[in-house]
């Protein structure tokens, strides 16, 4: 076999010399961040000065984080003189690639004197943070140390940067503390855009405060931009400035395409601004295309009607200069959109926000947006800019389609699988799936193309025909000779499953209700729904929550009673077989015979007879010999490969 091996070497060796090559040069200002250990060894190079104006620096998270052993977070760049000046800060870019950090716990540092920035970033200069997911906590449970916290879950503040495609699910809960500063995703934005990001956390104020600005996304927006921002976390605030995307709009900065769906709770007695997408505005502002469609809640509010510093858009006017166009709030009795400027924005029925009529309604008028039949509008998917590297480079005549249709270099391109079809003078066609995800390592596609006639072309076909032949399995207890092996293999390239762990698959093991629609969910591409799942067995956090509630949504699955999902529970081939085939949207197959032709159909239960008619149809499903087993359990081994057929042919 060494031998062999040898052989095989010696032929790459020849066939390389008549390929093109590209030499690749190292990138030595990236590191990639896959331990929790490695995190903490990045942030303390940012406190040693190693990343100050270092904007050609890249950092990518490669894992997701879980912080559980780390008590008390210390912010990223946590060394401040003693007028609160930051001593050394990041600069570079920061990749999350999707990825999330979990269980970070802020509460026993916030507050402190030595952190007036607080965050996972404290703060950022010329940076760019993308793809960033950050869950956990913080409790208010220190006085007051510092005069004025500044607090944002992904940076305390931002300056002539970047923050996209970052997700926060930080709970913030004040009960009797005082605090002045900022609360949201990032703390306070300056010169600085933030794009396609989300806050899931509910935030609760309820002690009376002189001083903090309070927004899903930005604090305090100076000289910024916040668009295709959404916030569907629940907000309760004493706080002087408090909105649902934006606390305080400053000094010519924009909302622009942003909604908020959080319950709002307004406190006190009206000596606050507080709005559905922004506190309060000032001179130079603008706020575009947004809409409000969560519960104003005014239970507890004690001011006096007419409300002058309550509304559905914008609490406060601080300047007769700001710019409100094409914005929509739910209609609650005494709320307008803005006490100051009625026209800030139009009030709506939450019944009419959800229908059709307001998807073209709110777009019509320049509102970028995607028609949601299960509820109000969505924002559009974030696009990643796409890269084709086609060698050799003397190529001639290149031509790139991306699903039939010709393309520029570089092609902004959504998340997803897309069929790639390069031609060029003188070469064979290439054809290839690839998938574009957060990951920024998918956004460069390096295409080698082979010229026609060769001499070395059986060359080529030897070489792949060998390593079809000396192939390994990516887990030790799946066999290259199984019939799932293909289906697992293309599962685990697709990032559909990881395995069990240890190198594992365990393709016998029976597949649960919560990984069968995992896996579903994977496939599909892991969409962001903005659905109200109502499931007590479903912990915000588990790995499972964001594809439960996508099923939930598309009506993929439903719970097991009117508020439990059972996770945990063995899924049956009948069941999976329906998952699937609410997924596929697919018409009832009318041919009974299918499912009558096995020995065993009398037991296939009721409502999954249109879906196992259509997988047999299909070939999804094929039997074991006469019979179809639709009440035994689904194994892992099954689901995958029912899901390679349905995507990939049989």
């Amino acid at each position: 076999m060494r031998k062999r091996i040898a052989s095989l070497l010696l032929i790459l060796a020849l066939c390389f010399t008549l390929l093109p090559t590209a030499a690749l040069a190292a990138d030595s200002n990236k590191i990639s961040i896959t331990t929790v250990d490695e995190l903490l060894q990045f942030a303390n190079a940012v406190d040693n000065g190693e990343y100050d104006d270092k904007t050609d620096a890249v950092v990518s998270l490669d894992a997701d984080l879980d912080l559980t052993g780390i008590a008390a977070w210390t912010p990223i760049g946590s060394t401040f003189e003693t007028d609160g000046t930051l001593r050394h800060y990041f600069s570079g870019k920061f990749y999350g690639n999707g990825h999330t950090i979990s269980n970070l716990d802020f509460s026993k540092n916030y507050g402190k004197t030595e952190y007036p920035s607080f965050g996972f970033f404290s703060e950022v200069y010329g940076a760019e943070i993308s793809g960033l997911t950050i869950q956990g906590k913080l409790d208010v449970s220190n006085p007051a140390e510092a005069e004025y916290v500044v607090f944002g879950t992904v940076a305390g503040g931002a300056v002539d940067s970047k923050i996209s495609d970052c997700v926060s699910d930080v709970s913030f809960t004040d009960t009797d503390k005082y605090i002045n500063g900022t609360a949201a995703l990032c703390g306070w934005a300056i010169n600085s855009t933030i794009e396609h990001c989300q806050n899931k956390g509910n935030f609760s104020i309820t002690t009376d405060t002189t001083s903090l600005q309070m927004g899903g996304i930005v604090g305090l927006a100076q000289n910024s931009t916040v668009q295709y921002c959404a916030n569907t976390g629940d907000m309760t605030s004493w706080t002087p400035c408090t909105g649902g995307i934006v606390g305080q709009l400053y000094q010519a900065s924009k909302i622009i395409n942003c909604y908020s769906t959080g319950k709002m709770v307004p406190l006190g007695i009206g000596n606050t601004d507080f709005g559905g997408i922004a506190g309060i505005v000032g001179a130079g502002t603008e706020i575009r295309h947004c809409y409000f469609a969560g519960e104003m809640d005014l239970s507890q509010y004690t001011a006096t009607i007419p409300y002058k510093r309550l509304g559905g858009i914008a609490g406060g006017v601080s300047s007769d200069t700001p710019v409100f166009e094409n914005n929509y709030f739910m209609k609650t009795e005494n709320v307008p959109a803005c006490s100051k400027y009625t026209e800030a924005g139009t009030a709506k029925s939450l019944e009419y926000m959800k229908n059709e009529d307001f998807y073209k309604e709110i777009t019509a008028a320049g509102g970028d947006y995607r028609f949601n039949s299960n509820g109000t509008p969505l924002l559009p998917a974030p696009k990643y800019t796409v890269s084709f590297v086609v060698t050799p480079a003397e190529l001639a005549n290149v031509v790139i389609k991306v699903n039939g249709q010709e393309v520029a270099n570089p092609v902004d391109l959504e998340a997803g699988t897309y069929k790639v079809e390069v031609s060029a003078d003188n070469c064979a066609v290439f054809t290839s799936d690839i998938t574009i995800t957060a990951d920024t390592a998918t956004h460069t596609q390096t295409i080698a193309m082979t010229y026609l006639p060769s001499d070395y072309t059986m060359f080529i076909g030897a070489i792949a025909a060998f390593l079809k032949e000396v192939e390994t399995s990516p887990f030790s207890d799946v066999s290259t000779s199984a019939y799932y092996y293909k289906a697992v293999k293309w599962a685990q390239e697709k990032g559909i499953t990881g395995g069990i762990g240890n190198g594992l698959f365990g393709p016998n093991q029976p597949c649960t209700r919560a990984q069968i629609v995992t896996f579903l969910w994977r496939a599909a591409g892991s969409p962001v729904v903005n659905y109200a799942m109502n499931m007590s067995d479903v912990p915000e956090g588990s790995y499972y929550a964001a594809a439960v509630r996508w099923a939930l949504s598309e009506g993929i699955a439903t719970g097991t009673t009117e508020n439990t999902f059972s996770p945990d529970s063995e899924c049956t081939r009948a069941q999976a077989v329906a998952f699937l085939f609410r997924y596929a949207a697919s018409e009832a197959v009318t041919l009974q015979e299918l499912v009558s032709g096995f020995s065993d159909a009398d037991s296939v239960p009721g409502y999954a007879l249109p879906a196992m008619n259509w997988a047999l149809a299909e070939e999804i499903v094929q039997g074991n010999g006469s019979k179809l087993m639709p009440n035994d359990s689904c194994t892992r081994a099954q689901i995958v490969t029912f899901l390679f057929r349905a995507y990939q042919g049989k």
